[in-house]
């Protein structure tokens, strides 16, 4: 016994995804990547993430980091450093964002802090007396004194002229 096909029906909006879906087919070079029919998986874990670490962390190296945020175990991740050196000390913890690509995990940000340096602009060199030496001859036949003084000079180089510029660093 055949049962009878039912005609399939389809809204408006759902016939249109499906034009929209055919158009980018035709439109696509043979090489495009196929259609695909998978059904996505939300169960998976996510492959971005925002944790804590402590401690200094060096390129090529790894370090256990803790999800911020998730307090079911296993709530740590071993994550690799490939990008640049972490040299803050403090036994506090501060924040990263890390990645997964396959089954590792990467550091991929850790948080920055802005910090203003003084630089000079401009400088000026200036002869300054940094000593006087005196001398005394007493002529007794002449009841006299003679003074002599001798300047003693030095070149400084004094800074006229400053700029304030703001960079970031590692917090």
């Amino acid at each position: 016994m055949t049962r009878p096909r039912d005609p399939t029906q389809f809204t408006r909006e759902s016939a249109e995804r499906i034009a929209n879906v055919v158009r980018a087919a035709e439109l696509a070079t043979p090489g495009a990547r196929p259609i695909n029919f998978e059904r996505v998986d939300f169960s998976k874990p996510r492959l971005f993430r925002v944790a804590t670490y402590t401690g200094a962390w060096s390129i090529g190296s790894s370090k256990t980091v803790t999800f911020k945020y998730q307090t079911a175990t296993p709530n740590t991740a071993s994550v690799t450093n490939l990008f640049f050196p972490v040299t803050n000390t403090a036994a506090s913890s501060r924040d990263c964002a890390i990645a997964k690509e396959g089954t590792a995990w990467y550091l991929i940000d850790v948080r920055m802090a802005t910090a203003s340096a003084v630089f000079v602009t401009s400088t000026q060199s200036t002869a300054i007396l940094t000593d006087v030496t005196l001398s005394a001859a007493p002529n007794t036949s002449a009841c006299t004194i003679s003074i002599g003084k001798t300047l003693v000079t030095a070149s400084r180089i004094f800074v006229t002229g400053t700029a304030t510029a703001t960079y970031l660093r590692l917090e």
